[in-house]
């Protein structure tokens, strides 16, 4: 026997600037996904960098010699 979960979805209407609609069709295919996946990665992401400000936690982009190059600032606001 063979038990299958489909994942709850919900559907969500969003309206947003012709800009932000842009960037998400560029960053779509960039990703070879669609803008749902743009959305869902970008919240994971943005998940993450919360999670990580709690807990007094720094992040940093850095370049491929592993050198700190950027800081991500003001991500929550406590």
């Amino acid at each position: 026997m063979t038990i299958q979960t489909q994942e709850q979805r919900v559907q969500l209407s969003l309206d947003v600037s012709a800009e932000l609609y842009q960037t998400l069709n560029n960053l779509s295919q960039q990703l070879h996904g669609d803008t749902a996946d743009v959305l869902i990665k970008a919240i994971s992401l943005l998940k993450v960098a919360v999670e990580a400000e709690k807990e007094g936690k720094t992040i940093w982009i850095a370049n491929r010699n592993q050198e700190l190059d950027t800081e991500i600032v003001g991500i929550s606001h406590d």
